[in-house]
């Protein structure tokens, strides 16, 4: 059933003056989608509605409605000339939350509570807010800020300008913004994150991770891909393999159980090697332009380490192990010569630990090097 849903005035002066709110009820199944597709206007969705029907009202006569009553519910609204719109238009709608949403407003904010099916949320120039989504979720705004609760399955979240906050996800997660944060809770699957600012994710499986200024903060991941142009980039736990590069600032990993890669133009570089196949891949390349190069590795692991340091600082220790290192005592510098009064010559220094093995690189142009048992 196809109704139109207006109010026609003698006068277009009575339009301009008065507004006469709409009302409508439509029945609707568990497992429907609500169709909504607003040309002017906020959208406010209650899912705490009782009956199996949606209640919908706007609270502006202008606004011409096309109500589709069939398996699906479809609101489509006509857009009246907007030098006779006063006031912000408000979409009200009721509805159980056991149903799908497919939202669009194209000039407005979007609020949703807690739903059971899947959502579908998109505007062009508001902020969207939803609540707890069971199934997947697709949630994108031009230009506003998205924060939304736990989502079920997988999750697209996007924004040409604002900052992104969600809960955990139940899937693979895909998160988008150009100038904003992105802060996720718990991912269980896949993850790839491009923010303007700073990215913090508690948990996922594969991070991958790029913002243009800003920290990467990753909790706990199955592996981790980051790159930021200045930030630096953390993480409490990596399981796999570890990829990251700043442009300036500090790289850390607390426990890394497989092969890392890192550098930073400018910044301190600290890894605990924590593995927990220690007959795995674990090699090392870890680079600093300006900075502290700092590992520890545990004395079980068969291992060549080959460090450098360019331009050690003038009267600075070099390389400091705790395992010997071409033939110095562990725990002393390992000293070049002096060619000049500003810098040291390049220092380089081996060692093979177990017999050899894992490829371990280390290098700083400007800083020093340490090499400490985990």
């Amino acid at each position: 059933m196809i109704r139109v849903i207006g109010v026609i005035s003698g006068s277009l002066l009575l339009l301009s003056t008065f507004t006469i709110p709409l009302f409508s009820k439509c029945p609707i199944s568990d497992g429907a989608t609500l169709i909504v597709r607003a040309p002017v206007g906020d959208l406010q969705v209650d899912t705490n509605g009782r009956e199996a029907a949606v209640d919908f009202q706007v609270d502006n006569s202008l606004l011409q409605v096309q109500e589709n009553c069939g398996k699906d519910v479809e609101l489509t609204g006509n857009a009246p000339d907007p030098a006779q719109i006063h006031g912000t238009i408000v979409w009200r709608i009721v509805t159980p939350k056991n149903v799908n949403l497919d939202l669009v407003a194209t000039a407005g904010n979007i609020d949703i509570g807690n739903v059971d099916g899947d959502s579908i949320l998109r505007t062009t120039g508001g902020h969207i807010t939803a609540g707890q989504i069971k199934g997947k979720a697709a949630i994108i705004t031009q230009g506003g800020l998205v924060k939304a609760g736990n989502v079920g399955g997988d999750a697209e979240i996007r924004s040409q300008g604002g900052t992104l906050e969600i809960g955990d996800v139940g899937g693979n997660a895909e998160f988008h913004t150009t100038a904003g944060q992105i802060r996720a809770g718990s991912i269980s699957g896949a993850v790839t994150a491009e923010g303007g600012r700073a990215i913090f994710i508690i948990k996922a499986g594969d991070v991958k991770a790029t913002t243009n200024a800003g920290d990467i903060s990753i909790g706990d991941a199955a592996r981790i891909n980051a790159k930021t142009a200045g930030g630096s980039i953390t993480s409490r736990r990596v399981r796999g393999p570890f990829q990251g590069h700043t442009e300036s600032g500090d790289i850390r990993l607390d426990s890394a159980a497989a092969w890392v890669e890192a550098s930073t133009g400018q910044g301190n570089i600290v890894v605990h090697l924590a593995p927990e196949n220690i007959d795995g891949d674990l090699h090392m390349d870890l680079q600093a332009g300006i900075g502290d190069v700092t590992v520890y590795v545990p004395p079980r692991l068969k291992a060549t380490i080959d460090a450098t340091v360019q331009r050690p600082a003038f009267q600075a220790q070099q390389i400091i192990s705790d395992f010997p290192m071409n033939g110095i005592a562990p725990g002393r510098p390992v000293q070049g010569l002096i060619p000049n009064n500003r810098f040291y010559s390049p220092t380089h220094s081996q060692s093979l630990l177990n017999g050899g093995g894992n490829k371990i690189t280390l290098h700083t142009s400007l800083g020093k090097i340490t090499i400490r048992r985990q």
